[in-house]
């Protein structure tokens, strides 16, 4: 892939004095590697996440921490309105290129890709109305700051799923 198709901000680092663990690219090729097709996401998963976010009206989503893309690749497809958002330019890649690949579908070309991490995501991303559906369905939950919530607008929905 082309490394100047996209201009990132972080430059490396994560926070101050905590180098990029990303920043090789080595991450996001294990990572789609892992993931593989994403295409073939088992029909349960596809069907409880679509379930959730339909059974409260949601329409407007921010993924957080979305790496790769493959959960927006998958809402998208369903027709909400997606932004998503991850710290490393390196896995974002992987998603630009899938809606450059896709970009003559109009669903694609309105989804919304930028780079930014939990301390700056207010500033990077703004809220405008707020989104109906804050989601990040990966191993970076842990890392979301409670403040973070505020990005919901007051009849949005916000929730920690665990499982086992």
């Amino acid at each position: 892939m082309v490394d100047s198709v996209y201009r990132t901000r972080s430059l490396g680092v994560a926070a101050e004095g905590i180098p990029d663990q990303y920043a090789d690219g080595e991450a996001a090729r294990v990572w789609q590697l892992y993931i593989g097709d994403t295409r073939s996401r088992t029909a349960e998963y596809k069907a409880w996440l679509l379930g959730l976010l339909r059974q409260h009206g949601c329409h407007r989503v921010l993924d957080v921490a979305c790496g790769t893309g493959v959960d927006s690749i998958m809402l998208v497809e369903e027709g909400f309105s997606v932004t998503s958002v991850d710290a490393s330019d390196k896995m974002l890649k992987y998603a630009l290129k899938e809606r450059w690949n896709r970009r003559k579908e109009p669903a694609f070309d309105k989804w919304v890709i930028e780079e930014a991490n939990w301390l700056t995501l207010d500033k990077d991303v703004p809220a405008g109305d707020g989104f109906d559906a804050v989601i990040c369905l990966g191993n970076s939950f842990a890392h979301l700051p409670d403040s973070k919530a505020r990005a919901v607008h007051p009849q949005g929905r916000t929730s920690t799923i665990r499982v086992t």
